[in-house]
């Protein structure tokens, strides 16, 4: 997320911590699933998001992607047998996906007129005139992750409870999105992978004997 040899900007440090909230202190990976020996051996997994340009809204669209990412990628499988632990190659073994409890994302709410006015996803310069701004983590259950805002024009409580099921509508229509897209892109990278390599290897070699009669029988014919 950060430069680790740099001191992070006030806004790296914001992402970063908002990120962590929304994601890990929410429990959304399954920490004891990759847990291999308990108290010496587990999978370590760290996310880092690069921003090459944007046009606002980094925040939402960073969660997005480490939701995807987590979603997308695979650990090698194991095999643990006391203390040893063997893991296995992609091609011995079809690789696991990671233990997700949920998905939660990030809805950012930018506001003008004290509240009467907001917008999601807002541009570059609707943030630069903006009074304020609220995020919102949820997942597509319904459940608050976390509330974020640092500074602005306050909101009272109604007006939060409005936004907060504009999020969950919101997160739900990009869940079916990411996992609509997901599912593609799965079913793209099994055609004529791993798994038309697994069924040529389980089909039957035709001997000479099968030869012979095929080509009997077409004489026949």
């Amino acid at each position: 997320m950060t430069d680790p040899d740099e001191r992070p900007t006030v806004n790296e440090a914001l992402l970063s911590r908002i990120l962590e909230k929304t994601v890990r202190r929410s429990s959304a990976l399954d920490t004891e699933s990759l847990c291999l020996i308990a108290g010496s051996k587990c999978f370590s997994i760290r996310a880092d998001v690069h921003i090459l340009a944007h046009d606002s809204n980094i925040l939402d669209a960073s969660c997005i992607a480490l939701i995807a990412a987590l979603q997308h990628f695979r650990r090698p499988d194991v095999t643990v047998e006391g203390d040893k632990v063997t893991v296995w190659s992609i091609r011995e073994r079809e690789p696991v996906k990671l233990s997700l409890l949920h998905h939660p994302l990030c809805v950012s709410f930018s506001y003008f007129d004290s509240g009467s006015i907001v917008l999601i996803d807002a541009t570059d310069a609707e943030e630069k005139v903006r009074e304020g701004e609220m995020v919102i983590s949820v997942n597509k259950f319904g459940e608050v992750c976390q509330i974020a805002k640092y500074g602005g024009v306050t909101i009272d409580a109604i007006t939060l409870l409005g936004w907060t099921r504009m999020a969950v509508d919101k997160v739900k229509d990009l869940t079916a999105f990411i996992t609509k897209k997901l599912a593609e892109d799965e079913k793209k990278r099994d055609a004529g992978g791993l798994i038309a390599e697994l069924s040529a290897e389980n089909e039957r070699p035709e001997n000479a004997l099968d030869a012979f009669q095929r080509g009997r029988d077409t004489a026949m014919v």
